[in-house]
């Protein structure tokens, strides 16, 4: 029978045994990892890098594929059985490693209040799952050390098995270094991934791996391109600056809904929100796979209408990547107008945008004294430094802003 081939923009061809891994085939045609092509890799990243569409069971398909390898390579130069034994538990770990994943990855983490890791486990551990009927079909114990190795404080089963699938080199980071950096566009994630694979080996009775001296290079190609990603694609300041716009909109979202507004949930989120604690154990799986990123952008498209003006604002603003802009830290001593209170808040350390909060005089007062707003930037705030303020011109148009501006200048000029 003909191995079953997937095309990859990144490894050209992934090919699996339909005789030796039909089982694998199963696993990835169930509804839980399917999920998985509904979650983009990089969260809001094509906000910054268009082309960053890629999802996450690409990313999982291309992490198999390596382990794959890997394994194919271990095989050959140890003990066969040794090697064998553990396969099927790590082809399935490397296919299965993100199926806990929420909508955006790990930038709505926060806001749902949810551990990847955790649901991942608890996907497969879940006997109503296809992930969990297909792994123990294949193999009673197969569920439990899937699970196991994910499990970053399970020391169960040999360290060389974890160190494949989570360890400061493994095939995990191997794959999302050139699959994000090819579908950014970055061209900072070239490594010479294939030596990597091949120079591996055991070491120290054969519990840990390690790689020779003649594959130094190909490893501090790996630890810059690792750097570089992180400075120029992880750590963007636009996109931190639509995650923090999308969690300040969350905030927003649950502070309103904790005071009894109708926020307009749709009924997965009103689903959801019904758990106190959205973790394993206090809420069912299957609540928790049916919030998806169309969930979440068909939430936000409702919230545009809102009657809540920061969360219509926040929302509109996510949606049509109108997003906010650099503030430089302000002096403490600067009198705003009307007696108007204000602090900074830098976000993630790159990306500050300044906060306002409302209620403090007659304009503010159809606004609760709580209510916080992100000050969105205009043309018209630009000073001859290159800085920008913010102010809400739809409330505050009515003030003589210039001398607060002319204070301003001199502050900063100063």
């Amino acid at each position: 029978m003909s191995d079953k081939v997937f095309r990859d923009p990144l490894y050209n061809y992934i090919s699996f045994d339909r005789d030796r891994d039909e089982w694998l085939l199963k696993l990835l045609d169930c509804r839980e990892v399917q999920r998985l092509r509904r979650i983009h890799q990089l969260g809001v990243s094509n906000f910054t890098y268009p082309g960053a569409d890629h999802t996450r069971l690409a990313h999982s398909l291309g992490v198999t594929h390596l382990m794959k390898l890997v394994l194919e390579h271990l095989e050959r130069t140890n003990a066969a059985e040794k090697i064998k034994g553990a396969r099927q538990a790590l082809l399935a770990t490397a296919l299965l490693h993100d199926v806990g994943h929420g909508p955006f990855s790990h930038l709505f983490e926060p806001c749902l209040g949810i551990n990847h890791e955790q649901w991942s486990i608890a996907v497969i551990s879940d006997e109503s799952t296809q992930v969990h009927q297909v792994l123990r079909d294949e193999a009673p114990h197969l569920p439990n050390h899937v699970a196991d190795l994910i499990d970053s404080n399970n020391q169960k089963y040999p360290a060389w098995q974890r160190a494949l699938m989570s360890s400061q080199l493994d095939v995990d980071r191997l794959d999302y270094l050139r699959r994000d950096s090819l579908f950014t566009g970055a061209g900072y994630g070239h490594f010479d991934w294939h030596r990597l694979l091949t120079t591996i080996e055991f070491y120290d009775g054969e519990t840990d791996l390690v790689w020779p001296e003649k594959a130094a290079l190909a490893i501090e190609e790996y630890i810059f391109a690792r750097y570089y990603m992180y400075q120029n694609v992880y750590l963007h300041k636009t996109t931190r600056g639509y995650e923090q716009l999308l969690q300040a909109m969350w905030k927003r979202a649950n502070q309103l809904r904790s005071d009894g507004t109708n926020i307009q949930a749709n009924p997965v989120l009103e689903r959801f929100w019904k758990y106190q604690k959205p973790e394993p154990g206090s809420m069912p799986v299957a609540d928790y796979l049916a919030v998806e990123e169309f969930t979440v952008l068909d939430q936000i498209q409702q919230w545009v209408g809102h009657g809540d003006k920061s969360l219509s604002d926040c929302a509109r603003r996510f949606l049509e990547r109108n997003g906010l802009g650099v503030c430089p830290r302000i002096k403490t001593d600067l009198d705003f107008p009307q007696g108007m209170r204000y602090r900074v808040t830098w976000l993630w350390g790159v990306f500050p945008v300044a906060v306002v909060r409302s209620g403090m005089s007659k304009t503010f007062r159809k606004w609760a004294p709580d209510q916080m707003w992100l000050l969105p930037p205009s043309p018209r705030d630009w000073l001859e430094d290159g800085h920008l303020v913010y102010f809400l011109l739809d409330v505050v148009g009515e003030m003589d802003l210039a001398p607060f501006f002319e204070r301003y200048r001199n502050s900063v000029s100063g």
